[in-house]
């Protein structure tokens, strides 16, 4: 099964450009470019990991208007290994998530030897990136398109909770709003990726295909509804980073599926998210809430969760290892103050 990398590190000398920026002027292969503009397109995130001087090469990207598409660009004396793991903590991206691009075979060895996992390429293959399977998403969503602003948007929001006292004095201050929503045609692509990409926030690990959600969203007896959620606060938008599943029968609702994007994690966004959910639930007659939980092995955060909103177990597992839990509709908790839902 490839692996697709969500971000491409680049050397510069004789690999983003030719030429030595130290030595005297540089040029840039306009398919190299091409390559840049198109991966980010996908979605895929661009850095740097480089030696030489680091004002200098900002300046000449600029002077190729391609600055604005690398982030946390590490352009010093150290070795690149450093560089590259550094670049991984801070983008909160794991090592196989990474690409590194080098016309130095030497360096390449090296970041393979340091940080398994990286996928080392040589210079020479620039101008094929777009063509290369790692480098190909299964289809490139809204959100895709808007993952370098979305991830510039969150190093900001790290920047600035430097500056508070407190965790929950910063969030106070973001003025997140959460709208939630039944999923539309052009949500479908998003949902699915949702499914496919969230590991440690889904409650059951179920996938769906295009046409499923699609068979969803125009069945006539509207028994099976989807819902999404967006959210924005002062440094930008997210846009969809959740979804879920209701199976709703006369009297009842039973969240069949709840999932958020691991990009909220630690905000309160899935309390504030589920606490919608079922005051809408309650607000449309429902007697009895349920939610399904089948422990992935990573997802076990998500029935703490549920623990946390009133949810017991009704029951054992059953053969597939689902858990039906049930909310009390008595005492519904809110979501979390800073978090305002539309």
């Amino acid at each position: 099964m490839r692996t697709i990398r969500k971000c491409l590190v680049w050397d510069l000398d004789n690999t983003l450009w030719d030429g030595v920026c130290l030595e005297g002027p540089v040029t840039i292969k306009p398919e190299v470019a091409g390559a840049i503009m198109e991966l980010d397109r996908r979605g895929i995130l661009h850095s740097i990991a480089s030696r030489g001087d680091e004002d200098l090469a900002l300046q000449i990207l600029r002077q190729f208007a391609l600055e604005r598409y690398f982030l946390l660009p590490q352009i010093n004396w150290l070795p690149k290994a450093q560089s590259i793991a550094r670049i991984s903590r801070q983008l909160e991206l794991s090592l196989d998530a990474i690409a590194f691009i080098d016309d130095d075979a030497f360096e390449r060895e090296q970041v393979a030897y340091m940080l398994p996992g990286v996928l080392t390429i040589p210079a020479e293959r620039a101008t094929e990136l777009p063509h290369q399977a790692e480098f190909i998403p299964v289809e490139v969503t809204e959100e895709a398109e808007s993952r370098r602003q979305f991830y510039r948007s969150e190093l900001d929001r790290h920047r600035a909770e430097s500056s508070f006292t407190s965790r929950e004095e910063f969030l106070g201050s973001c003025a997140m709003k959460l709208s939630i929503r039944e999923m539309r045609e052009r949500d479908i692509p998003r949902v699915s990726e949702l499914m496919t990409r969230t590991h440690q926030l889904n409650t059951t690990g179920l996938m769906m295909a295009h046409e499923q959600l699609r068979n969803l969203l125009h069945d006539e007896d509207r028994r099976h509804r989807v819902f999404v959620a967006e959210l924005q606060d002062k440094f930008g938008g997210y846009g969809i980073i959740g979804t879920a599943l209701v199976d709703e029968s006369p009297g009842s609702w039973v969240l069949k599926y709840l999932a958020l994007s691991c990009r909220v994690m630690g905000r309160g966004i899935e309390r504030a998210f589920l606490s919608k959910l079922i005051r809408g639930a309650v607000k449309m007659n429902a007697m009895a809430v349920d939610a399904e939980f089948r422990d992935t092995g990573r997802n076990r955060m998500m029935r703490a969760m549920y623990q946390m909103m009133g949810f017991r177990a009704v029951g054992d597992p059953d053969e597939d290892g689902r858990l039906i839990l049930r909310a009390d509709l008595r005492d519904v908790p809110k979501g979390p103050s800073w978090v305002e839902v539309a």
